[in-house]
């Protein structure tokens, strides 16, 4: 399948501001399952643009405009050809518990508890509801992980925010993809198996694209094998991952600072549009206009008086 994606961010603050820094993860990757075809970043203001691999081999763009300025609009446009996926997770031999001898540093760094995915007594009562039997095999057992959160939990905006920790979602079960992917790493790694977070989108033919978020957990024979428990399938070639990372602290849309004593509303929008053959060399002069509205998410802090010196990240998947 080959994917256009749009996605557009708009920083609105209520008097000039002096200077914004900014960051994004917006750029998806090339893999095994996709490859980005190109990729393209506008920013209003204009202003030099720069690039680094994170950590976790995630592009990263990161930028600085100087001089007052009311309002900054980015946006993101990619095109992404994604392949089918043959993973099979019956056909894994892996069995519980999990024998990590040939797994690498880069993979064992995904079963330590940080952040939003912490040790809670909430999530205490779920491992022992889960826990499988010594010897079962570990693909139906993961999948049975991500069906279990769907089923129990209910997808609700504006309940939980960026930075809340798993025992929100556990003590109102309600909550969102970012939540749900945070839940289902949080139940993996307490059985030992090596979980991490993908931030991206979901194309979805004939409704609204969304940003979306979801988990890939680790097995021996297959890699890293993706789970959605807000939709309750394995991913698919409709799926574009931008980032990969811990938890969402890891792998935030955008996330920065500005200087100024105004206050910051951030709206963003997506939309994907799958195409038959791959577009011109000039697409990105050729994009058609974002058919939806901006919708309306919480803002950074500023650097001035009363205000912190810290550097947060807003968008909530």
């Amino acid at each position: 399948m080959i994917l256009e994606i749009q996605h557009e961010t708009c920083f609105d603050y209520t008097e000039p501001v002096k200077e914004s820094v900014t960051e994004v993860r917006m750029q998806p990757v090339s893999d095994d399952h996709q490859t980005c075809q190109s990729f393209h970043l506008k920013v209003n203001p204009g202003t030099q643009q720069f690039w680094y691999d994170d950590g976790f081999g995630n592009s990263v763009h990161h930028f600085d405009i100087l001089g007052a300025h009311s309002q900054v609009r980015i946006l993101a446009a990619s095109v992404v050809e994604t392949h089918p996926r043959r993973h099979d997770l019956d056909a894994s031999k892996a069995s519980w518990p999990l024998n990590l001898d040939s797994a690498t540093l880069e993979v064992l760094d995904f079963l330590r508890f940080r952040g939003p995915v912490r040790g809670t007594p909430r999530l205490d009562p779920l491992v022992e509801e889960l826990r499988p039997q010594s010897g079962a095999a570990l693909g139906p057992f993961v999948f049975a992980v991500s069906h279990h959160i769907h089923t129990h939990y209910e997808y609700a905006r504006d309940v939980t925010l960026v930075n809340s920790p798993i025992d929100h979602l556990l003590e109102k079960r309600k909550g969102v993809c970012q939540d749900f992917s945070h839940l289902m790493v949080a139940l993996l790694r307490s059985f030992g198996v090596p979980a991490r977070y993908v931030s991206g989108y979901i194309h979805r033919a004939n409704q609204e694209s969304q940003s979306h978020a979801w988990c890939e957990a680790w097995l021996p024979d297959l890699g890293w094998v993706g789970l959605d428990p807000t939709n309750d399938c394995i991913v698919h070639d409709h799926f574009v991952k931008v980032a990969v990372g811990r938890d969402f602290t890891d792998v935030p849309p955008n996330k920065g600072v500005y200087r100024g004593r105004g206050e910051e509303a951030i709206s963003v929008r997506v939309e994907t549009r799958a195409l038959e053959r791959m577009p011109s060399l000039s697409w990105q002069q050729q994009l058609p206009a974002l058919n939806i509205p901006l919708t309306a998410v919480a803002g950074r802090k500023g650097l001035g008086p009363g205000h912190p010196d810290e550097e947060s990240q807003q968008q909530q998947q």
